[in-house]
């Protein structure tokens, strides 16, 4: 009973500790309202030690790639073409004409390098790899072992590249392997084609359009970019070039041109607000447990939980020490974070409106180099009680599981409890 007390005393002193709402959190920071192009927080410095005698002797990582441009050409030429036109006819207003500057400085810096990793990308992955030896130099120390996948995407791979190298200017002695092959795919990128067509349920699209309809802020942008309202009524789709402009504005932090201008100042601070709720909402009917698609949408992560564990037991099992590192996409880290309950992120909501007052925030999960990092304590290779602990973007985190060495777990407990959560889910 005292190991429950504990661990729900601390859960709750965690979760009153990080929820809070998007528009505290957009006050301190507005460049969270882009989302998934969020790019990468610092983290905090501080980190609980281990319990006396256990050291750490294995990580094991997910982590998405570090920031990258825009994937699809369309995504930088259609807002271009229509401010281009505009500007040419005369249309624009003073914002207008800065902006359309603006776009075409995006669209030239681009240009051919659609969905690769920005410099600020690969800069990202490199300093999460140097903060993860310092913070556990037990596991990469000697000879260790570092066994590191990415899917086929070149974004991960240059990822994972860069995070090797820092490993190694550390440590010339590592022992490192690395791999990007589809033999991996089924648990690196897995494609439940059953998940997906649920959804989109019809329920779960009327749920999201009434959603955008309650919160749209595309005819008071148009307003202030256009000089005249019959031209964007008649030339442009409004809410569209809205929404491609906002996911440009969001994306210009992980280029270099986030040293000359930002597009955020399009918009004022409640309609970011507003964009960023849209944007949330959308990805927890996605990736959430979302009711209006039956709740199972995390479980497309169920085969990659299930190697971590497979994993994580092979390196229990041997005095090895050294670490599994896996690189992918946000499309991964945020099922996977719910499937975990990593935070409170499996919590389920009927409300839209109820996930930003309950802290169901998608920048606390995947921004840009978003990564969950599990690291396994031990005394000595002999040590039947292994611990560990679970980082989330570098922060400690908290699982739905009684400890009494928060925010440490016992391996054992943590290998029970999500192995009959994975076998109790019907395919």
């Amino acid at each position: 009973m005292r190991k429950v007390v504990l661990f729900a005393l601390w859960a709750l002193s965690v979760l009153t500790l990080t929820a809070q709402n998007a528009r505290e959190n957009l006050k301190r920071d507005l460049f969270k309202a882009g989302s998934n192009y969020y790019a990468y927080p610092q983290p905090s410095t501080f980190l609980t030690p281990a319990p006396k005698g256990k050291k750490p002797f294995y990580v094991s990582t997910y982590a998405r790639h570090g920031s990258r441009y825009l994937i699809k050409q369309k995504e930088y030429d259609i807002p271009y073409l229509w401010l281009r036109k505009a500007s040419e006819q005369g249309k624009l207003s003073e914002l207008g004409q800065k902006v359309y500057e603006q776009v075409s400085a995006l669209h030239d810096e681009a240009r051919n390098r659609y969905g690769e990793l920005t410099p600020l990308g690969a800069a990202q992955h490199r300093q999460i790899a140097q903060r993860m030896y310092d913070n556990f130099p037990e596991a990469f120390a000697g000879a260790a072992i570092v066994d590191a996948k990415s899917t086929v995407v070149i974004r991960c791979i240059i990822s994972m590249e860069n995070a090797l190298v820092q490993l190694a200017k550390n440590n010339p002695r590592l022992v490192i392997n690395a791999d990007a092959s589809e033999a991996d795919m089924w648990y690196m990128n897995f494609q439940d084609t059953v998940l997906f067509k649920k959804r989109l349920s019809k329920e779960t699209v009327d749920t999201y359009n009434a959603f955008c309809d309650k919160h749209a802020v595309h005819q008071q942008v148009m307003a202030r970019l256009f000089n005249d309202s019959v031209y964007y009524r008649d030339s442009v789709d409004a809410y569209e070039l809205n929404r491609m402009l906002f996911k440009l504005a969001s994306s210009v932090q992980g280029t270099e041109q986030r040293h000359h201008f930002s597009l955020f100042d399009i918009y004022t601070h409640d309609e970011l607000y507003n964009c960023w709720l849209m944007y949330n909402s959308y990805w927890y009917l996605c990736y959430g447990n979302s009711p209006f698609n039956g709740g199972t949408q995390p479980y497309i992560q169920r085969n990659l939980l299930r190697q971590i564990i497979k994993d994580a037991d092979l390196a229990v099992a041997t005095p090895r020490n050294g670490a599994t590192l896996r690189f992918g996409h946000e499309t991964i880290v945020l099922p996977l974070t719910c499937l975990l309950g990593l935070n409170g992120f499996d919590r389920q909501f009927f409300d839209l409106e109820e996930l930003d007052v309950n802290g169901w925030l998608n920048f606390d999960v995947f921004p840009m180099a978003a990564n969950i990092q599990f690291v396994f304590y031990r005394k000595n290779p002999k040590d039947k009680d292994v611990l560990l602990k679970i980082l989330l973007n570098e922060n400690e985190a908290y699982l739905p599981i009684p400890t009494d060495c928060a925010p440490y777990y016992h391996w054992s407990d943590f290998r029970d409890f999500y192995l009959k959560k994975l076998d109790a889910y019907q395919e």
